[in-house]
């Protein structure tokens, strides 16, 4: 009954209704040109390293411009934010789709590009979080994260299978065109929506004490913290197997774009479902939900890297891709409900720059053992790690579940 009143009363909310479409069209243009570049990276080279260099072109740049840009969230206006960053991503895709129409790609253009992009998302994923809370009351705070990860995964779900099928019935320039068509739409979103005011930081708080004051109120919490080291080990060591489908699909399965885009598309779909048992679970399950589906997302990367039929493979990236985003919707319910307002930008900066960088340095790391050990034993390297992980954490699962009810 509380979920029904919840969701009536954020679709009541216009500016709620309108900045989550916005962010709808923002993540349908991120998972189109995640499939794009990984796959342009791949026709460009048939390098494992190399996809693994330009997902982490993409994403390091996060950790460079993470502090900053958590520290402009907390104290500029988040609608300045977003738009800005929003235009300078339409701008980045338009330029990208004439220079592959002129014939100017090639890798390093590619990593070039990436970096761009990442950091431009770098400084947007912040205010983007944080702007949740400027959109809707703290009471339905649960509900609305969980409505936009399920958005997030249903475009996640939609992205790669648009753009597997530009690529395969017009082109990569075609792909990244409509990457920027996209991102027009969102830019609109923004222009429409109205946020209420928030309290924002204050004081002159350098940059390295106010991201410690942030890390510390994340370690401090016996429910927050087990949770969070969880999420960053599972970015580490099982997110990058999701950044390495194009090897996959091509060597392993011998498919093309479309059985990447299969792929990409089966993990949305188990991240869908992931977002709806995150809703009805509500706050008192996120702890539960993130140590039991970290581990059947272990599981299911397992089975995914030693997969030798494509079924096969997309039941085990359906499985793989529910469980991980389960364990990632569950540790960023629990810090956007429980975070204080002045303070939400740089703790969901540091949540946005985990979130992309531990799969650049895992893809890196898992990219290049790729090639000397093959993928199946790269993927069974890194489930084994984050098993581990998961074994030392066991003991903390009774103090998180009690001190999540209590904060």
């Amino acid at each position: 009954m509380a979920l029904r009143q919840d969701f009536r009363t954020l679709m009541r909310n216009p500016s709620f209704v309108l900045f989550t479409l916005s962010s709808l069209a923002s993540s349908l243009a991120y998972w189109m040109l995640r499939t794009t570049s990984g796959w342009h990276a791949w026709q460009l080279t048939h390098d494992t390293a190399w996809v693994g260099i330009v997902v982490a072109a993409d994403m390091i740049p996060a950790m460079l411009v993470g502090p900053w840009a958590g520290q402009l969230a907390d104290r500029l206006d988040l609608r300045r934010i977003l738009m800005a960053s929003t235009m300078a991503s339409v701008v980045l895709m338009v330029s990208t789709a004439a220079m592959v129409g002129m014939g100017l790609a090639s890798v390093w253009l590619l990593c070039a590009i990436m970096m761009t992009n990442g950091i431009i998302a770098g400084l947007s994923q912040p205010a983007h979080h944080a702007a949740v809370g400027a959109v809707t009351d703290r009471p339905q705070m649960g509900t609305a994260v969980s409505i936009s990860s399920i958005l997030f995964n249903v475009s996640r779900f939609i992205g790669p299978a648009i753009s597997g099928i530009i690529i395969a019935g017009a082109s990569i320039q075609a792909s990244y065109g409509s990457v920027a068509l996209v991102m027009v739409f969102s830019l609109l979103g923004l222009f429409l929506v109205r946020f209420r005011p928030t309290v924002r930081m204050t004081g002159q708080k350098g940059i390295i004490n106010g991201l410690a004051e942030a890390f510390h109120y994340i370690m401090a919490s016996p429910a927050c913290a087990p949770m969070f080291i969880i999420f960053a080990s599972a970015a580490l060591f099982l997110r990058p197997i999701g950044e390495l489908l194009p090897e996959l699909a091509d060597l392993r399965l011998g498919g093309d774009a479309r059985t990447l885009a299969q792929l990409s598309s089966a993990m949305g779909l188990g991240a869908i479902v992931a977002g709806l048992t995150n809703m009805v679970g509500g706050i008192r399950g996120v702890v539960r939900l993130s140590f039991v589906g970290t581990g059947i997302a272990t599981l299911a990367g397992l089975g995914l890297g030693w997969s030798a039929s494509t079924p096969v493979a997309l039941i085990a990236a359906g499985f793989y891709g529910g469980a991980i985003a389960a364990g990632g919707v569950s540790i960023q319910t629990a810090l956007q409900v429980t975070a204080p307002e002045a303070m939400r930008g740089r703790i969901m900066g540091l949540f946005g720059m985990t979130f992309r960088v531990a799969p650049a340095l895992g893809a890196i790391g898992m990219g290049a053992l790729a090639s000397r050990l093959g993928l199946s034993q790269t993927f069974t390297l890194g489930c084994a790690l984050m098993m581990a992980v998961l074994v030392v954490l066991s003991r903390q699962f009774a103090t998180a579940k009690r001190g999540i009810i209590a904060e």
